[in-house]
């Protein structure tokens, strides 16, 4: 057994951490619960997690004395502690807490904890400071490590070999059974709704584009892509934009995860297919939403209305749309045929007022009940696994949900590209080997050569 210290922002990232301790001590410094009261009065995230652990809290309280430890459904027991003021920190640090900072109250506790208790004790921060405070003080800490996830999303064997003739066969039957190797050595081991570049393994310049399929009794198969037309003017550039638009378009899937380097096609080239299967009545209308989220210092309160206050935080989104209609009114309709909407006379305006799409800050998305639509969701790199949950649970009858994002560049402080709720997500729903869900990982950047050599080396 141990005792883990918890620190405010575990439990903002992850309300049911409770859970997740086995059958550990977790100790919650009252500090923490100033902080979530703090945070409950918001109607962001963080109010969201702090509402809904403050909740957990009411209900153990009753089943005993919280500062003696309350069993937990798990076999741990959960305590309630105060800052000891027979526990003295170094100056620099007690000047701090007269100054209400309560990360040093946070390691206080723990020191008391280390002190009474013969079990290891460990502060768990998502704060590294934090961390690195507390190994100072010679008490253990580490992560939260919950949700991280295992895979490397840029690993890519570049493509399966296969012999020559299995190639000629696909383009007969369209579909076959798996055969091939990576070309790295490692094993072929694909989920349903993996993308894979097939070549010839005595020549390599013949391929094919193919998707692992698994059939209702588990067997599993390759089976060709056709050819793409283009979407709003929009061609695929590379073999991973391809992919990326057979899983948007096909009607199976309902969710799909898209993680790619910053100009490599993501936002753009889900935009304009799921713009398509809103105007071809696939769909009912297509909401796009995205965190608010600063990069760089907050600016503070913009002037204006409620849409004029956000429509900064939303320009990126207001701009691929302006381009795809453009396509749009220019005749690039990709389908060789008029949309029943009368394609050349379609705006952006119109759009709106027909309220086929809508677009949103990410906390207007809370309670919403989204059904017979396209619910996409851009640079959700910046939200945590409980975030990603509330978000795909939304999910009515026909519903597509498209989760686009870039985890190497995260503007939250506390969550990194293994535990952000993007990489998260896609890799328990990959791992799960259910057929609804792909994920994609576009590592090709196609904005320009500066973007892509400044994404690569910077």
């Amino acid at each position: 057994m141990k005792n883990f210290v918890l620190d405010t922002n575990v439990i903002l990232y992850s309300p049911n951490c409770l859970d997740t301790f086995e059958d550990n001590n977790i100790v919650i410094p009252s500090v923490v619960l100033e902080e979530l009261d703090a945070f409950k009065r918001h109607y962001d995230p963080r109010g969201f997690a702090a509402r809904q652990f403050s909740r957990q809290l009411d209900e153990l309280r009753v089943k005993g004395d919280m500062t003696k430890g309350v069993q937990l459904q798990n076999g741990g027991k959960l305590f309630v502690r105060f800052y000891d003021e027979d526990i003295h920190l170094p100056r620099e640090l007690e000047m701090a807490i007269a100054r209400t900072a309560s990360d040093n109250v946070i390691l206080n506790v723990a020191l008391s904890v280390m002190k009474e208790s013969r079990l290891p004790t460990i502060v768990v921060s998502k704060d590294i400071n934090v961390r690195i405070k507390a190994n100072i003080l010679g008490v253990d800490s580490e992560d939260y490590y919950h949700n991280k996830t295992v895979s490397d999303f840029q690993e890519d064997s570049g493509f399966v070999l296969v012999k020559g003739a299995y190639i000629d066969r696909l383009y007969q039957e369209k579909t076959l059974p798996v055969e091939g190797y990576r070309s790295d050595g490692k094993e072929f081991d694909p989920h349903p709704n993996d993308y894979f570049l097939l070549k010839n393994e005595t020549d390599l310049n013949q391929s094919a584009l193919v998707r692992y399929r698994e059939d209702e009794r588990g067997a599993g198969h390759l089976q060709l892509l056709g050819k793409q037309d283009d979407v709003f003017g929009i061609r695929p550039r590379n073999h991973k934009q391809r992919f990326l638009m057979d899983a948007i378009l096909d009607e199976d899937i309902d969710l799909v995860f898209c993680m790619g380097i910053a100009g490599s096609g993501k936002t753009l080239v889900s935009l304009a297919c799921a713009l398509d299967m809103v105007l071809e009545e696939k769909f009912k209308r297509l909401i796009i939403a995205r965190p608010i989220i600063p990069m760089g210092p907050d600016p503070g309160a913009l002037p204006g209305s409620e849409i004029e206050k956000v429509r900064p935080w939303l320009q990126p989104i207001y701009d691929n749309l302006e381009f795809l209609v453009d396509n749009l009114a220019n005749g690039y309709h990709g389908k060789g045929k008029d949309l029943h909407h009368g394609a050349r006379d379609i705006t952006l305006q119109y759009l709106f007022d027909a309220k086929l799409i809508e677009v949103q800050p990410l906390a207007y998305i809370r309670g919403r009940n989204v059904s017979n639509g396209i619910f996409m969701i851009d640079e959700a790199q910046n939200l945590t696994p409980h975030e990603i949950k509330t978000i795909i649970t939304r999910a009515g009858e026909n519903t597509k949900i498209i989760l686009t994002g870039d985890i190497y560049q995260i503007d939250s402080p506390y969550m990194s590209p293994t535990d952000n709720g993007l990489a998260v997500a896609s890799e328990k729903f990959r791992m799960s080997d259910d057929n609804i869900s792909a994920t994609l990982f576009l590592d090709k950047g196609e904005r320009s050569r500066l973007a892509t050599t400044a994404a690569r080396i910077l």
